[in-house]
């Protein structure tokens, strides 16, 4: 009877010291861990920008309107439906609904180093338009504050349809 006693106190120890033996995956040392992380600092900022990397810039209405009376202005794009800007546009804006910006981007490209004032009613599509000229390298995008919501609010001058 203690013969057959013994063998039940054996039975788990075979069973559970190989597989708490396994959760060591055989690994002797601890695993040395590099750090990853990439630090940068303003002068690598400024570098990137050196290198053509594209930047994202905001202008107010006022300071837009201003641009628009310098001889040199620059590409004014508006991203919101057909329908809206039918409704009402900014003087000199161009139509290209965000959505259809990536097939359309060749459009713009001699805006690419100039630059293009992007907008739309409150920001949320003119932020993807961004991201889409961003990634496709245009060097300049400004993205006007409070959109064609805060246009409308100043009194800012309006493209609209003439009524019959």
């Amino acid at each position: 009877m203690v013969r057959k006693s013994l063998w039940w106190w054996f039975l788990p120890a075979l069973v559970i010291v190989p597989v708490a033996g396994g959760c060591s995956r055989g690994e002797t040392e601890a695993e040395a861990v590099e750090p990853t992380a990439e630090v940068t600092t303003p002068e690598d900022d400024a570098a990137a920008l050196d290198e053509g990397a594209a930047t994202s810039r905001s202008l107010t209405p006022d300071e837009l309107i201003a641009r628009m009376e310098e001889p040199e202005v620059p590409m004014i794009l508006d991203v919101r439906s057909p329908k809206e800007y039918a409704e009402g546009h900014i003087p000199g804006a161009v139509n290209i609904p965000y959505d259809q910006l990536p097939d359309r981007i060749g459009e713009l490209d001699e805006y690419r180093e100039t630059g293009l004032v992007v907008y739309c009613r409150t920001g949320r599509r003119a932020g993807i338009a961004e991201e889409t000229l961003d990634q496709a390298g245009f060097g300049l995008v400004w993205d006007l504050q409070g959109h064609m919501v805060a246009w409308q609010a100043g009194d800012y001058p309006l493209v609209v349809p003439v009524a019959n």
